[in-house]
């Protein structure tokens, strides 16, 4: 897994990561439910294309920071297979942030079904 691959070596190499991760991590199949949701609903309602892109944007950063806190995961545990509370901060972190993210994703959610059939 060289840095020197082409371009389409460097892409197959990510796309196994993802499939890699959604095959293994059931939070991620989650957030997949969750973003097959907010284009049914996006569709039900006929948002509006910036609700398009917005919701677009949360869906692919809440991917982004789960495949980010899956990489750390790993990599924390098997540089500290046996617990150090300094390891368990970090995942807690980056568990964290995807809490962050998802809550504001709920939040846009409820503000387009707000604006939508407010």
């Amino acid at each position: 897994m060289s840095k020197r691959g082409s371009l389409w070596q460097r892409s197959r190499n990510a796309l196994r990561g993802l499939f890699r991760a959604i095959s293994e991590e059931h939070s991620l199949r989650t957030e997949l439910l969750a973003a097959l949701f907010a284009v049914v609903l996006l569709l039900a309602l006929r948002a509006s294309p910036l609700w398009w892109a917005l919701v677009t944007v949360l869906i692919a950063v809440v991917f982004a920071a789960e495949l980010l806190n899956t990489a750390i995961e790993n990599l924390a545990d098997r540089v500290s297979p046996e617990y150090d509370p300094r390891i368990g901060r970090v995942k807690d972190f980056a568990a964290a942030a995807v809490l962050v993210l998802g809550v504001a994703a709920v939040l846009v959610t409820i503000f387009l079904v707000w604006s939508r059939l407010g």
